[in-house]
Order: C-alpha cells, then structure tokens, then sequence
C-alpha cells in the first residue's frame, strides 16, 4: 500500500502557534503508524507564500514582502526539527517548481477558464469572496472583520460545471470527508446552489505584484487558493521533468488530506472540481479536525493566549507535546489549558506509560532466565483484541479514542504484574506474557513518542520469537 498525508500549508503572514503544531502532529502520527503498518508513506507539508495577506502583514511589520515571508517560512519549517516530524518534503509555495507545476495545471484547465467582471465583498484574512447571502451583515463569518467590495476584472474558473460530479464522488464516498457531519455539511451547501464559478486570479496592483503572475497576462496574479491547492501536486514533482513521485503516491496511492475545519470547501468542493477539469484522480480521504480554544477563549493575539513552539518546549520535552496533542478530539473543538496538559504529563505518560516500562525493565534484570519464548505468551488473544482495536480506531482517525485503549492496556498490564507478583516468579509462561505485552505497548507508543521508544527497542533482543536476555542498561526517562 502507498499513502500520500498531507497537512494544509499554513499562511506565513504570522508565527507558528498551537493550532499549527497540533495538526503537524497528528499528520505525522498517522504517517508513522501507516509505516509501521509496512505502508510506502509520503508525508508532505509546506508554507503558502502567495496573496495580498502576505503583503499587508510585511506592511504592518515595515518590511519588505520576500524578506518577511523568508523569515516566516524559516520559523515553520524549524518546526520539523523541534518536534520530530517525518516530513519526506516541506514545499513552498514561491518556489519554481511549485510556479511551474502551476503553469502545467492552468493549461490543462484552460477549456474551463475564462475572463469576466467580478463585483463582491472580500475578506483579505481569508482571502475569499462572499456573496451578501453568506454574510448579510457583511462581516466576515471565519474571522469576524468587515468584508471589504472589489469590482474587477478577473479569470474564472468554471466550478459550477463540475458539482453535480463533486456531489456525486461525496455521496459516494469516493471522497471520503471525516467526521461525516462535514461530509453533510458540504453536501447541503452543494445542494443550496448557490456556489457560483470560481474568481481565480486578482489584478496585481491591488496584490501589489505578489504572487504567481497569470501564464500570458501580467496584469493578474493567480488567486492564492487556486495555486496553493496544487502544492499537494508540485510537492510530488508535478509539471517537472521526473514525475515519477507524482505517479507513485497521487496516481497510485492512497490521499489523506488533514484539514482545519475553516477550509473544507476548499479542499472539498473547489479542489477535486479543479482536478476534475485537468483530469486529475481526486483525493480520497479529507480529515477534518476541529478547533483548539486557550481556556475557554478564542486563540488571539489580542488577548495574548497564542502558544508558541517555544511556550511548550521551554516547560516539556517535545514528546510530551505530541503525546498530550495524541489525547484530544479529534472530531470535536476541544480547550487547552496548562493545567490538563500538566495533567497528561504527569500522570499518563509518566505515571502510567514511563513507570510501567521501567518496572518491566527492572524485573527483566532480576530474572535468571537467559532466554524467553515469547511463544508461551497466554495474553495472545487479549492482546490481539485490544491491537485489532487500537487499529480500527487509528484507522478512523479518532487517535484519542485509540490511544484510550493503550491506556487500558497499561493498566490492565499493571494489575497482572501485581496479581501474578510477577518481579518474584519464575514461571515462563509469566514471563513471556510480560515481555510480549511491552512488545506491544512498544508498538501503540512508537507514532507518539519514536525517540523513547527507540531507545527502549534499543535495549531488547528478539530473534525468532526469542527473548534474548542481556543485561538492560536503560536509564528513567521523563523525570
């Protein structure tokens, strides 16, 4: 199987916060387990660059728009280091590959491209047009600012040709849209009928000569959604001489788009109805997480309650980042606090996880066994239930529901140590059953937290359902 996990690449007009970090993570904790699961896997994510927020946001700064976006781009792109991300490719979206893939794509589209006036209202946050019935009070409903009218001349793209199909690839689930209240959702504002062919490009003295000019036109610059949607293709080499990553993991694998819950029509409507047009197989899967609030409000800078990469790190590892994130809903707005974080912490991955794996530890030193058949395991059954479930649940992406079951699973490991006093037996079968249930914690824990848990495979020796017993020299973790 191939699997091609993609976040949405984040505007550069501001730092990197939370709500940024989470969806990085449970995209990286879906691509590690989808490896683990003997996967080709290709995770990609990347900045998107273009549009005049970008140029408003350097002009509030008093700096020069390239320089700005460069110093952004930087700061999102740290973030594969500090929280050990599996990215096999982070685009962005001023690159030459990407314009040249852009280019590719507008040709292939050009039957259903067209010039005409457009007259509307503008939200410059989320760079999109809104018709007075989708804001009567003409403020913008994502980002609460007055919705600023543009008349102009613009190319359009023709969108409405192609809802019947998008509607029927929703319906039938050929794309995939996760919860199923979003994929009802997309489908009702399908059937209001009142989407309209899509605006795609912008006149480049208003965006200022910011973004990708249009293929012949220099008095137009390319709508920023309409470019920044084929980053997902650039970034697997489309419209380059070598596509050869475009073929394996687009054409021949499996789409996992992660989303925020704010930008589904884009990823759900005018993304497959754009590939569509150039003939493109669209996406299979789009999974829709919800919203994070800071103690009961709204992320603001305003109200000074952005979390920052550094906010996290300068108080816990970075693991202990990706486990906390790993334990909220997915599918639901849920509320941060330092509070419940410090909660997890100190008493899931440290009281529960870290203390269960160094108590298995310290009665493997004591035992005189030099060899285990983990063959003599009489938890097989059990353990394969409780994996078959964790499975089931990480498949459907509620990884806080999965990771409930490998918080069941230490427990339960925990009350059979105590109830067999397994530090003092002597019995294989004990033993066995001991060290098969790590081997599986192992497995559960790996997509959290891989560092530790490396370093604790590190420690073990396995060979043909063997339990090798050397001297384990591992040393507490996560004080």
């Amino acid at each position: 199987m191939r699997s091609f996990i993609t976040t949405a690449i984040p505007y550069v007009n501001d730092s990197p916060h939370i709500g940024h970090i989470y969806e990085f993570i449970i995209a990286d904790i879906f691509a590690r387990y989808k490896r683990l699961k003997g996967d080709e896997v290709f995770f990609q994510s990347g900045t998107d660059e273009n549009g005049i927020k970008m140029v408003k946001s350097a002009e509030e700064r008093g700096k020069n728009v390239k320089d700005f976006v460069d110093e952004k781009y930087k700061e999102f792109y740290e973030l594969k280091e500090k929280f050990n991300l599996s990215l096999d490719k982070f685009i962005r979206t001023t690159s030459e590959e990407h314009k040249i893939g852009v280019y590719k794509f507008w040709d292939l589209c050009k039957d259903d491209i067209y010039l005409g006036n457009y007259n509307g209202y503008y939200c410059i946050s989320c760079e999109s047009y809104y018709e007075e019935s989708e804001a009567p009070d003409l403020i913008c409903p994502v980002h609460k600012k007055k919705l600023e009218k543009f008349e102009e001349r613009n190319y359009f793209f023709k969108l409405t040709k192609y809802l019947d199909e998008v509607k029927k690839l929703i319906e039938e689930d050929k794309i995939k849209i996760y919860p199923n209240e979003k994929k009802i959702e997309i489908l009702n504002i399908i059937r209001e009928g009142k989407i309209k062919d899509l605006s795609i490009s912008r006149d480049i003295k208003r965006s200022k000569g910011w973004g990708i000019p249009v293929k012949n036109d220099n008095s137009q610059v390319i709508y920023v959604w309409f470019d920044a949607l084929l980053n997902y293709l650039t970034g697997l080499g489309f419209g380059s001489k070598d596509e050869s990553l475009f073929e394996k993991f687009w054409n021949k694998g499996t789409v996992y788009h992660f989303i925020g819950k704010d930008i589904v029509k884009f990823h759900a409507i005018y993304f497959p109805a754009m590939l569509l047009s150039a003939k493109i197989k669209v996406p299979e899967n789009i999974i829709v997480h919800y919203h994070i609030t800071i103690e009961g409000e709204k992320i603001s800078k305003t109200l000074g309650n952005v979390i920052s990469a550094e906010d996290f790190l300068s108080k816990y590892p970075y693991e202990a980042v990706r486990f906390y994130l790993a334990h909220q809903p997915i599918f639901n707005d849920w509320d941060f606090s330092w509070n419940h974080f410090n909660e997890v912490y100190e008493g899931i991955l440290k009281k529960d996880l870290a203390n269960l794996i160094l108590r298995i530890f310290g009665i493997l030193k004591r035992i005189n066994y030099e060899e285990i058949d983990l063959t003599k395991s009489y938890l097989k059954n059990e353990l394969n239930e409780i994996f078959e479930n964790y499975k089931e649940k990480m498949d459907n992406f509620e990884f806080n529901i999965a990771y409930s079951r490998g918080l069941e699973l230490l427990r339960k490991i925990n009350q059979l140590i105590d109830h067999k006093r397994i530090w003092e037996s002597k019995n294989l079968e004990d033993l066995s059953s001991l060290i098969e249930a790590l081997l599986l914690i192992l497995r559960i824990y790996e997509p959290l937290i891989p560092e530790t848990v490396g370093k604790v495979k590190n420690e073990l020796e396995i060979k043909d359902n063997i339990f090798i017993n050397k001297k384990i020299t591992f040393a507490p973790f996560y004080k």
